[in-house]
């Protein structure tokens, strides 16, 4: 089972940032099974070019749930998962701090597929999401938002026919 994750931030100063959007994708290999999807009051302000980017002002995440609040679901839709996202090392750290931040240790298999891009298709100028995606011929939308860019993961992994590493594997 894999939880495929994109989340969006704050920016600023490294291990300070905040998450201002997640999504959550839970996939059998096959179809997605289950799904969490949710802006994120990071309690900090979201740097003026990440909201150029992300189009996530602090206005839009001022009334929605603080971390803590959404915490018990993230559990839930991840639990005895593989955690996959595009350039895994930077989502999971944003997961973890925040999970850290409560006093939980969040710790579950990761696999980047990035990484695993790389391998599959060695040849590529750009591993990127949206150049990796458009290579596979896979439309994206919602660029740089968490559930458009954790779609187009899942396309793309769907669309690879990647045999998956399970738990054990990773």
């Amino acid at each position: 089972m894999y939880s495929i994750i994109d989340v969006e931030t704050t920016g600023g100063k490294f291990n300070h940032e905040g998450i201002t959007e997640v999504a959550i994708y839970k996939f059998d290999g096959v179809k997605i099974i289950d799904q969490f999807i949710s802006l994120i009051n990071p309690e900090i302000p979201i740097q003026p070019f990440v909201q150029q980017l992300t189009g996530i002002t602090d206005k839009m995440v001022e009334k929605a749930p603080k971390f803590f609040q959404v915490a018990k679901r993230i559990l839930e839709i991840t639990d005895n998962s593989i955690f996959v996202a595009h350039n895994s090392s930077f989502d999971y750290r944003m997961i973890k701090i925040e999970f850290e931040r409560l006093g939980y240790d969040f710790n579950i298999p990761q696999l980047c597929t990035v990484k695993l891009s790389k391998k599959l298709i060695p040849d590529l100028k750009s591993y990127s999401l949206g150049k990796l995606v458009r290579s596979l011929g896979i439309p994206i939308s919602d660029r740089h938002r968490a559930s458009g860019d954790a779609i187009a993961t899942t396309k793309s992994v769907s669309y690879t026919h990647l045999t998956l590493p399970t738990n054990r594997e990773v």
